[in-house]
């Protein structure tokens, strides 16, 4: 079992113990793999602060050659903001990170249907929980969402208002009989019926809100596309939720899985920073589990992408 960086020197600046995860042991990597000279690293997480991007405590670089784009199209780096949920796949070492694809991942766009007095709303007949709350927000609202899921749920980074007209929802397929969802809405339409068990998916289209059916008009079922080359590492920020399959849990809305030897049950409570190799599955080496509050999280981000 080895222990790196992140588990040591960056997790004790941050201020809490970087975890290696327990029952499992890999070779250890070649000299050119720790010179970053194979593969890219996949990032998912929300954006924490600029002065490059910190994204799940990895600072990230951008060049020229990096694009931007989210749920509908390409979009420009001046558009990001602090709180965007995103997925990136970045070239180089882990000091030397430079982003290839920058991609803002919502896990909702649509209208607003319901408000809570505890500070929640209801999107595309999600409940999304708002840290922050929803002053100025109200029933009718269109919105896009960032955040990451919580099992059935969305823990809000962000909530901004927009002009789009086409509705979206971003995470985990799971199939039961004849229905195919992410996370609690029924999917119809084309291209839907093959899309794997566990795997992401991407949907624009119509959310109904009588039949609480999401009407599906393009699909894309890759979070990843290639744009690092093949990746050999993960940094994921996430919620674990049970799954049937082996090792018993996943990270919600990510659309990979885990490596079955890994015993996750220590995590399965908490906010964590999950990373690790990554061979087809995500053979996690370390986690660290994160604040609740935004502010503490914030800090601790920002010291291990400074380690």
């Amino acid at each position: 079992m080895k222990t790196g960086k992140f588990s040591r020197r960056s997790a004790l600046a941050a201020g809490l113990s970087g975890l290696l995860l327990p029952q499992i042991a890999w070779p250890q990597p070649t000299e050119r793999e720790l010179e970053g000279g194979i593969g890219g690293t996949g990032i998912v997480g929300v954006l924490t602060e600029f002065g490059s991007l910190i994204v799940s405590g990895n600072r990230v670089q951008t060049d020229g050659q990096t694009r931007f784009s989210d749920g509908f199209g390409v979009m420009a780096q001046s558009d990001l903001r602090v709180g965007d949920s995103l997925t990136v796949e970045a070239a180089g070492p882990k000091e030397a990170l430079v982003a290839r694809r920058v991609h803002v991942t919502y896990p909702l766009v649509g209208t607003i249907s319901g408000l809570s007095q505890t500070g929640g709303l209801t999107v595309n007949g999600v409940s999304v929980r708002a840290p922050g709350g929803w002053a100025g927000l109200s029933v009718g609202d269109r919105v896009a969402v960032s955040g990451l899921w919580r099992g059935q749920e969305v823990i809000a980074s962000r909530i901004a208002p927009t002009e789009r007209t086409d509705d979206l929802i971003s995470g985990d397929v799971a199939q039961a009989f004849t229905s195919i969802r992410v996370g609690p809405v029924r999917l119809r339409g084309r291209g839907i019926a093959g899309l794997p068990d566990g795997s992401f998916a991407s949907a624009t289209g119509q959310f109904d809100p009588e039949s609480g059916r999401f009407r599906v008009t393009d699909l894309t079922n890759t979070r990843f596309v290639g744009a690092a080359g093949a990746l050999t590492r993960l940094s994921i920020e996430g919620f674990l939720a049970p799954t049937r399959a082996a090792p018993g849990y996943r990270i919600s809305g990510l659309g990979h899985s885990f490596e079955r030897r890994l015993d996750l049950s220590p995590y399965a409570q908490g906010r964590v920073l999950f990373n690790g190799g990554y061979t087809g599955r995500f053979a996690a080496e370390t986690a660290l589990v994160l604040p609740a509050g935004r502010s503490e999280r914030r800090r601790v981000l920002r010291n291990l992408a400074a380690g």
